[in-house]
């Protein structure tokens, strides 16, 4: 290995007490450089630029700092394709494509229209659209960051059955016009002791008042926008299933039903108009 990536991965090592995952996510920016583990395992010879080099430096300050990994790469993978993500937006997380998987089993028919409410980076509504592009699907979020976001993924995607609308939820929408919401919104409170690990993340897709006030918003929003036989779907708090629930029934849905997460947490709860 070359004396210079040898200092490096020295240099991870010595920090791996206390970042668990360094040496592979080290392992993971070097791959975004152009070199791979073969380049480094059979090229003694390699010579790092000095671009390379002062980009692997930055590297290491900004995740001895605590900045996510794909933060760093502007990278994230979600449902098995790649988004572009930043600090506008939350960092996808493998728990829900959950949501996509239940989304996908309803098998709705040709045309049906969806709304993802607070779409964020977009990586649910357009693997959904790529799934299924027979879908219409309405996105919704209030910030225009997010939009942007969501906007390069949708172009670098090339879906086409996706519309972008900055909106409060969907006060946008027509009433008796969706068969399917889905959202995963803010749900911590603003004193959550989880917001320690997060604070790279973007605090409005984060927290709302005490927790609840999102799905609140949307219950009350998301019943005369649904069909008849229209449902909806949450992704909560392991501790909120029976908060979300009594929201969703406080705002005449029915059929109500929490479920677990590969963890065996309660993480989403649906509901339906009847």
């Amino acid at each position: 290995m070359n004396q210079e990536l040898k200092s490096f991965f020295l240099h991870a090592k010595s920090n791996a007490s206390k970042h668990k995952y360094i040496i592979r996510d080290l392992g993971y920016f070097l791959k975004s450089l152009g070199i791979s583990d073969t380049v480094i395992a059979l090229e003694d010879n390699l010579r790092l630029s000095k671009e390379q080099s002062l980009k692997i430096e930055m590297f290491f300050s900004s995740y001895l700092e605590g900045l996510p990994i794909d933060y760093i790469l502007n990278e994230s993978v979600f449902y098995g394709n790649k988004f572009y993500i930043d600090s506008r937006v939350l960092i996808p997380r493998p728990e829900t494509e959950f949501i996509v998987d239940w989304a996908l089993d309803l098998q709705l028919k040709k045309n049906s229209l969806i709304a993802e409410l607070g779409t964020g980076s977009g990586c649910i509504s357009i693997s959904l659209a790529l799934e299924n592009p027979n879908l219409k699907i309405i996105a919704t979020d209030i910030s225009n960051d997010a939009l942007d976001v969501a906007n390069l993924n949708v172009n670098s995607h090339d879906v086409r059955n996706i519309l972008l609308v900055k909106s409060h939820w969907i006060s946008c929408i027509q009433r008796e016009s969706l068969d399917l919401i889905i959202s995963n919104p803010p749900y911590l409170k603003p004193n959550d002791q989880h917001l320690k690990d997060l604070k790279h993340e973007p605090i409005i897709a984060l927290i709302t008042k005490n927790g609840l006030e999102s799905f609140h918003e949307i219950a009350v929003q998301a019943i005369s926008r649904l069909k008849s036989g229209g449902k909806i779907i949450f992704e909560h708090g392991c501790s909120q299933a029976y908060e979300v629930s009594k929201i969703l029934k406080e705002n005449g849905f029915k059929n109500i039903l929490s479920e677990q997460d590969l963890q065996g947490l309660d993480r989403y709860t649906h509901a339906e108009k009847l």
